[in-house]
């Protein structure tokens, strides 16, 4: 974890939670280097607001959207910004437990509305899918039909919303969230991912802050964000490595 004063051969990472799993991994395959790791993980929109208040981080993962606001006030450098995955949004159960057809529009409505309680992020806190899942139901018009059976997940200060542990320990049957954020959670398993009609895709970016104690390091990570074998890992992940312009 971040420290309060960070050694010269050491970044420090901001990171929003969803991409929690493929920030690790890439730290350490990219130690090799010689260079050492302090990442922090937050909510999305959080990585955006410390960012912009100035702390003092190396990297920013967050979501292109956001990471375009921060281009766009010179918080980040904008020639840095590399699109780094695609995120969809995922369907989970309890390990074990059957999984509800989820093929078509019809069949998810159907398992929705068949589904004895339902968990999804709060979209009080900003997260890409709560957000999006709030929108999507009233698409649907089943906001009201869903209303009395959704667990709506939040978190304490900045932790993340980690939805699909409602589903590990039985509180609700069916879990919604970024597909890289259900692989990560011991005790659920995949169903799959919304159906293309109605998919909701997330585009995660990196970029060096204009604030950043040492850049230099950043710039070189941010290559390295480009490499395959960088690609390799957010595929391992659930997402899709995508490495384009992120701002």
């Amino acid at each position: 974890m971040a420290t309060a004063s960070a050694r010269a051969s050491e970044i420090r990472i901001l990171s929003a939670a969803a991409l929690r799993e493929i920030v690790v991994e890439l730290g350490e395959k990219y130690a090799a280097s010689g260079i050492e790791f302090a990442p922090e993980f937050t909510r999305s929109p959080l990585v955006r607001d410390r960012i912009r208040a100035g702390e003092p981080f190396d990297i920013a993962v967050t979501t292109q959207a956001r990471i375009g606001e921060l281009a766009k006030e010179n918080k980040v450098v904008a020639a840095t910004a590399i699109a780094l995955a695609r995120s969809r949004i995922g369907v989970a159960v309890k390990s074990g437990h059957p999984k509800p057809d989820i093929g078509s529009v019809a069949a998810f409505k159907h398992a929705l509305q068949t589904a004895r309680s339902i968990a999804c992020a709060d979209p009080a806190f900003g997260t890409a899918s709560g957000l999006y899942l709030a929108e999507l139901f009233a698409r649907l018009g089943l906001a009201s039909e869903l209303k009395a059976k959704m667990r709506l997940v939040g978190a304490e200060g900045g932790e993340a919303v980690v939805v699909c542990a409602a589903v590990a320990n039985g509180e609700a049957e069916l879990g919604l969230q970024q597909i890289a954020e259900i692989v990560a959670v011991p005790g659920v398993d995949l169903v799959g991912p919304l159906p293309a009609e109605i998919q909701h895709t997330t585009v995660f970016s990196a970029a060096v802050p204009s604030a950043a104690p040492r850049p230099d390091l950043a710039r070189d990570f941010i290559t390295f964000l480009a490499s395959p074998t960088a690609k390799a890992v957010v595929a391992a992940h659930g997402m899709e490595p995508t490495q384009t312009a992120g701002a």
